[in-house]
């Protein structure tokens, strides 16, 4: 990864933390103008760093980001380990490197890590997993919506749901009263007017007629939201088509969220594969993608990689069906987080220039068309663990002197 960062064609991975810098020592503005494309925590998160790394010295602010991302990395590796995720702890590390020296440099391993741990700690510790759920939303406000498949009638989920509540909605208020209305929910207009992002996956077909019209038709430049955006025929449909696939992936999670308090709660696993394609939906349909969103989708996967508390060891149940399902699911992200570094920042001034080159053309259409593949493969691994029924959720207390049971009979 350092070694990739060292490349001349990696040298703006930087860009985005010296736009935090600057926008926290240089801009003069209050905090109810600043980064109004970020949830007020972040802010308040940034602020912190730039208190401790003296805000007027630039070269200490990027390394103690880095430093920072680096430490979250690491806390999301030691928990896996320590659960007796072997298997996930050495995927995690793996997937990480695969997705290249951008991950030092973006903040959105916090809200990846927020999940996983959320995931991790379903069972053992559902208050913790509240909290981590509702952390990651004062993030990037979508992980809100992974509350979903945890929610349920049983106790522990009672638990996950109330701590979710509580921290989620201090967060809020306190950023309302500090902050008010408008800078609160800045973040959801912001994201509203934003146009075609070259990236998106309902961009790859834009994307592909820009390459064969040798920069003819299409326009690709920087908009006034940061990002690069494709402007000319037909973007305008697309841009249409995004907003449809959003409020399916909404209305999926909402759906989810119905049969999961229908069935009394989800299994562990479960719930996991739910929070995959919740996370895969809102990738893949989102009109802005910008590379360091994968991650999102990593942290769960590598929770599902190893067996969770709970699971039969009966032949032909759940996890001996959805065990070649996980490991497909895993390689197809590896594969998707690989092409992805191959994009940013490896290739990305060939898929950005006015003619974009052909090998840039093609490593953004596989790559998002592998996108689509993790998506349909956690989808059919959701449904396969639904109909099952394995992993549903029973009572503690019922469970355990019926297993003590049948354990003490088959040794007799």
């Amino acid at each position: 990864m350092l070694r990739v960062f060292t490349l001349p064609n990696s040298s703006y991975i930087t860009g985005d933390v010296k736009y935090y810098r600057w926008w926290l020592t240089s801009s003069r503005m209050p905090i109810e103008q600043v980064m109004r494309e970020y949830p007020v925590p972040v802010v308040w998160g940034m602020k912190v760093l730039a208190w401790a790394s003296d805000s007027a010295q630039e070269s200490y602010f990027i390394p103690l980001f880095a430093a920072t991302m680096i430490t979250v990395d690491a806390v999301m590796t030691m928990s896996l380990w320590h659960s007796g995720h072997r298997v996930g702890t050495v995927w995690w590390i793996l997937f990480v490197m695969a997705m290249g020296p951008l991950m030092w440099f973006r903040f959105d391993m916090v809200p990846a890590v927020c999940i996983g741990l959320a995931v991790l700690w379903f069972h053992r510790h559902p208050g913790a997993c509240g909290v981590a759920v509702a952390v990651g939303a004062a993030i990037k406000l979508w992980p809100a919506l992974l509350i979903l498949p945890m929610i349920g009638r049983s106790r522990l989920a009672v638990r996950r749901l109330v701590t979710f509540a509580v921290t989620g909605g201090g967060l809020a208020l306190a950023s309302l009263l500090l902050t008010g209305w408008t800078r609160t929910v800045s973040p959801l207009s912001w994201q509203s007017d934003r146009g075609l992002q070259v990236e998106a996956v309902p961009a790859t077909i834009p994307m592909i007629r820009h390459a064969l019209s040798h920069g003819a038709q299409y326009l690709v430049g920087m908009s006034p939201f940061n990002a690069y955006e494709i402007s000319g025929p037909g973007v305008d449909t697309w841009v249409a088509v995004s907003s449809v696939l959003m409020m399916i992936a909404v209305a999926a999670a909402a759906m989810v969220g119905w049969l999961t308090w229908r069935r009394g709660g989800l299994g562990h696993r479960q719930a996991i594969l739910a929070a995959t394609v919740i996370i895969g939906a809102l990738i893949v349909s989102n009109k802005t993608l910008s590379p360091q969103y994968f991650v999102w989708w990593g942290a769960p996967v590598a929770v599902m990689l190893d067996r969770l508390p709970g699971e039969s060891d009966r032949p032909g149940r759940a996890p001996a069906r959805l065990g070649p399902l996980t490991l497909m699911i895993a390689g197809a992200l590896f594969v998707t987080a690989v092409l992805t570094q191959c994009i940013y920042p490896l290739s990305y001034g060939q898929i950005i220039s006015p003619v974009p080159t052909s090998w840039g053309i093609l490593l953004l259409t596989t790559r998002n068309a592998m996108s689509i593949l993790t998506l349909g493969l956690c989808v059919w691994a959701l449904v396969v663990s639904l109909r099952t029924g394995d992993g549903h959720p029973r009572s503690s207390s019922a469970i355990s002197p019926l297993v003590k049971l049948r354990r003490v009979a088959e040794t007799r």
